[in-house]
């Protein structure tokens, strides 16, 4: 007896249940994630701007910008801590252009980390300096990707 009173109350709630309504007014709403080029183009903008401020909230603080500097046959590996590379980016007398040319531009990424990599012209004082290639890694914190670590190569004519 017992059991079959059990069974009448399970399918009673059961059905009492299965005919809740439904909420008809949910709406998904899909955010979409900015591209990690447009931070590593917007480190450039604030690079030719001089704005170190800038600069400074899109870069992890404790990195080390990595390059390696090629004349000839020697190469020179060169490691700069963010505030020395920000100190000479400021040092640079308003006298004086400089650009860096964005040649090409590609990217890799999954929904936290990702590498962007350019390949580049440097003009200082309006004559070319060097060229070669930036690789930025990126990791996306609190709704926006931040500079994680840079490593550069500059190949300087003969």
């Amino acid at each position: 007896m017992r059991l079959l009173f059990t069974a009448i109350c399970v399918l009673a709630f059961a059905k009492a249940y299965s005919q809740q309504p439904i909420s008809q007014d949910s709406t998904v709403v899909t955010i979409e994630k900015p591209n990690p080029v447009d931070a590593v183009k917007t480190f450039f903008k604030n690079f030719h701007a001089q704005d170190t401020v800038a600069l400074k909230e899109m870069i992890l603080p404790e990195i080390m910008l990595t390059s390696m500097s090629i004349k000839g046959e020697q190469r020179m590996i060169n490691k700069t801590k963010i505030d020395g590379f920000l100190k000479g980016i400021a040092s640079i007398p308003d006298s004086i252009p400089f650009e860096e040319r964005l040649i090409e531009i590609s990217y890799s990424n999954d929904t936290q980390v990702a590498t962007v990599s350019t390949t580049y012209e440097f003009y200082f004082n309006n004559l070319l300096s060097h060229i070669g290639t930036n690789k930025f890694t990126l990791f996306f914190i609190d709704d926006k990707w931040v500079i994680v670590g840079i490593a550069d190569t500059r190949i300087y004519g003969s």
